[in-house]
């Protein structure tokens, strides 16, 4: 007996295929058919469209005389960047959505772990009464520690600033 009807039929594919073919589609200037129709497919997406989209984003770039390049030094960050600083973003939605899940996909699975595993440090038994938006807010925080810390040190004066100004502080620690 199946419990979830969908598992079978998006748990059961390539998942490295279809990395593939995403990046095939995003980061190559010509794509395989076979790339369309696996991406198409495994994110239920309309594939003349995407290939359409992708067609009209080579050849605006090529027109514009832009430099973003397609060979190895080209990442989907940078086509997302891109078609974001251009306003293609909202014509070109399809295969904006297809270069912004290619930037988001981690290369590891270690992050992710390091993520969880960042939780069972914040969810202590002294904070297990703290509500479940702050813990989000802690975990968010704690995973981008990089930046949290970069921020930390060039704005603190700002920071603190902001704060002292408020009325009312009591209030802001639910």
């Amino acid at each position: 007996m199946t419990y979830c009807p969908l598992r079978h039929s998006r748990f059961d594919v390539d998942d490295q295929s279809v990395l593939r073919a995403l990046g095939d589609i995003v980061l190559n200037e010509s794509t395989a058919a076979t790339s369309y129709d696996k991406v198409a497919e495994y994110y239920d997406l309309d594939r003349d469209i995407l290939e359409a989209e992708k067609k009209s984003f080579v050849n605006f770039r090529e027109q514009s005389k832009q430099t973003i390049t397609l060979d190895s030094g080209h990442s989907a960050t940078n086509v997302v960047k891109y078609m974001y600083a251009n306003d293609q973003h909202d014509i070109l939605c399809t295969y904006y959505k297809c270069a912004c899940i290619l930037a988001t996909i981690p290369a590891t699975s270690c992050s992710a772990e390091r993520a969880f595993s960042g939780l069972r440090r914040l969810k202590t038994y002294l904070r297990n009464t703290m509500g479940q938006g702050r813990l989000n807010n802690l975990a968010i925080l704690n995973i981008e520690r990089g930046f949290t810390n970069r921020v930390m040190q060039e704005q603190m004066d700002d920071i603190i600033n902001i704060f002292g100004r408020r009325r009312g502080r009591k209030s802001y620690f639910h």
